[in-house]
């Protein structure tokens, strides 16, 4: 009813005849809005003279800045927490005046005001997830069996066109790879000599943590066999943790949590040659820029919904399986050795990333 109400004395062209997507993104999550760049590359494909426009806050600028497959980024404020505001400055800089167009949300961005934004700033028809499908002419709901890549996808399936599986995508200016190199020049990183990302902390309330002791076992194994140097990654509120983690190391590593954007610690990633991670929002990053790594699982997420699973640049340890996270849980069925061994098989398999 509701979306027979919005479209009431206007003609709407067949959802696969439209060739205007304005994609939303406003996700308070850095994965999320990640796993949301596969629709750009599935969109290009299944309408090659289409035009996208994303409008974001927040986490979703840094991710699909510097995208060439992006024809405008739109910035407004998040609507979860400035309605009237989002809806002014999209009207202000709306890419599709007078057009037909479908304004796309992917998955973590169903709340009522984003669909509110959509449907104040000018006629649309809407596609995706959403929790008001009266105001949908083609409303998702999540499918717990498949990926959040995969549940993406399906909004250009809902548009009547086919779809292949697409990975993320993060894009980076010359400006931040000439700063990574930087970044790791003073940190005295010869050309020849391999880095590795480790990422060591995620969210007290996320129960995915692996012991101190362990990673410092695992980095002595990256310096001692490869000659490594390990740059350490994360939050500014998480650099204090990971100096403390780094204190007890014997030999020079890097702590660059806080202090690069977005975009410059994708290009950092870039350049790396392999990482060790938590399931956490870094993670998402490296596998946008290809960097092979060995993610340590935890034992109560399935790996289907964020994991690249079969995926051979990864190697996703997850040793048991539990229903929910037990109280006081650390990663303790992943082993150092587990981690290693998948560590010196990535790096058998995988060719000197660093490049001009």
């Amino acid at each position: 009813m509701g979306e027979r109400l919005v479209r009431a004395g206007r003609r709407s062209l067949p959802l696969a005849e439209i060739r205007n997507f304005l994609i939303f993104q406003h996700s308070t999550a850095l994965g999320t809005a990640i796993h949301a760049t596969p629709l750009i590359p599935a969109l290009r494909a299944a309408v090659p003279a289409c035009r996208i426009a994303v409008v974001a806050s927040g986490f979703g600028i840094d991710v699909f800045r510097n995208n060439p497959d992006v024809d405008q980024l739109v910035e407004t404020p998040s609507p979860l927490k400035h309605l009237r505001g989002s809806i002014r400055a999209l009207r202000l800089q709306h890419p599709f005046h007078g057009m037909e167009y479908v304004t796309l949300t992917p998955t973590g961005n169903e709340r009522t005001k984003i669909a509110a934004q959509s449907l104040l700033s000018g006629f649309s028809e809407r596609v995706g997830f959403t929790v008001v499908p009266q105001f949908y002419r083609a409303p998702l709901a999540f499918d717990f069996t498949r990926s959040q890549i995969a549940n993406n996808l399906r909004i250009v399936e809902a548009l009547g066109h086919s779809v292949r599986a697409y990975e993320p995508q993060i894009f980076f200016a010359a400006e931040d790879k000439d700063k990574a190199y930087e970044i790791l020049a003073a940190a005295g990183v010869r050309a020849d000599q391999p880095v590795a990302i480790l990422t060591t902390q995620t969210s007290v309330t996320q129960r995915k943590g692996w012991r101190e002791d362990r990673f410092r076992a695992v980095a002595k194994f990256l310096v001692e066999r490869y000659d490594a140097h390990i740059v350490f990654i994360g939050t500014a509120s998480e650099a204090a943790a990971i100096d403390q983690l780094r204190s007890e190391l014997s030999y020079p590593t890097s702590n660059v949590a806080g202090t690069t954007t977005l975009p410059l610690l994708a290009a950092l990633m870039s350049l790396a040659a392999v990482g060790v991670t938590l399931d956490t929002g870094p993670m998402h990053i490296g596998r946008a820029v290809g960097l092979p790594m060995v993610i340590i699982a935890p034992a109560w997420s399935p790996p289907i919904e964020w994991l690249p699973v079969g995926d051979p640049r990864f190697r996703i340890l997850k040793n048991a399986d539990v229903p929910a996270a037990p109280a006081d849980y650390v990663i303790d069925e992943v082993s150092v050795d587990d981690v290693c061994s998948a560590l010196a098989d990535l790096l058998e398999h995988s060719g000197d990333r660093r490049s001009p």
